[in-house]
């Protein structure tokens, strides 16, 4: 189980870097699987947090301030209320819900994009910060609704990549907490050489990770970030049934 985790830590961790999400879409759903349900998530938040922060030097110059208030604000001010719903809801249909909403979401996205549409300002942002905080807390999925955004303003990669990281911190840290407070939420007891492997995993995960995307066109990077939103969503689905059947 913990070469697994570990494995999965590499793998999510270097997509995060590449692509700017991952961890939290790709991670979620297979640790949920592998230590738990209550404990896969915390895991998730815990990662979540520790990457971005980690990766934060390498992209300051690159991330754009306005747009991650915009986005980040909303968020927090939601998550209380949605650990809260979930603390009292059976994780199953929520999971259930929020990654239908997001699959009808990214198809609308798509069409859009193939008219030729933009869609960005202030409300977009805004709103888009309401599903991502939503989706983290009530579906382990914050980033496909970032993505929708992302496709629809036709943002370009770079600084996607270097916003979403502060972005991620700041979701991950108030769902992190939110869990404690409301759902008794606690980090997966694991041999101290698993969490040590895990950290020096995920600081190789960003060289690694910029070496890959530095062999990338831009409109791959772009087409990835998408996959993801559809893959973060399908899992979440595929998560609440299981859930669901037990």
């Amino acid at each position: 189980m913990a070469l697994s985790l570990i494995g999965l830590v590499l793998v999510a961790a270097v997509i995060q870097r590449v692509a700017g999400l991952g961890l939290g879409m790709l991670f979620a759903p297979y640790a949920v699987v592998l230590i738990g349900a209550h404990e896969g998530i915390m895991l998730a938040n815990f990662l979540g947090t520790l990457m971005p922060a980690l990766l934060l030097p390498r992209i300051w110059s690159q991330i754009e301030w306005h747009k991650l208030w915009w986005l980040s604000l909303p968020a927090v001010a939601v998550m209380p209320a949605a650990a809260w719903v979930s603390s009292i809801s059976p994780p199953g249909p929520l999971y259930i819900v929020v990654a239908l909403l997001v699959l009808l979401s990214l198809v609308i996205s798509v069409a859009l994009v193939r008219v030729n549409m933009t869609v960005d300002g202030h409300t977009a942002q805004v709103v888009t910060g309401i599903g991502s905080g939503l989706g983290t807390v009530l579906g382990g999925v914050g980033g496909p609704a970032v993505t929708v955004y992302a496709v629809l303003s036709r943002w370009p990669v770079l600084p996607m990549v270097a916003t979403m990281q502060p972005l991620w911190i700041i979701i991950s840290s108030v769902s992190f907490v939110s869990k404690l407070a409301w759902d008794d939420g606690q980090l997966p007891t694991m041999p101290w050489w698993v969490w040590a492997a895990i950290v020096v995993i995920v600081i190789a995960s960003i060289f690694l990770g910029e070496a890959v995307q530095k062999r990338l066109h831009e409109q791959t990077i772009q087409r990835i970030v998408m996959a993801l939103g559809f893959i973060g969503a399908l899992l979440a689905l595929g998560t609440g049934v299981r859930l669901l059947l037990g």
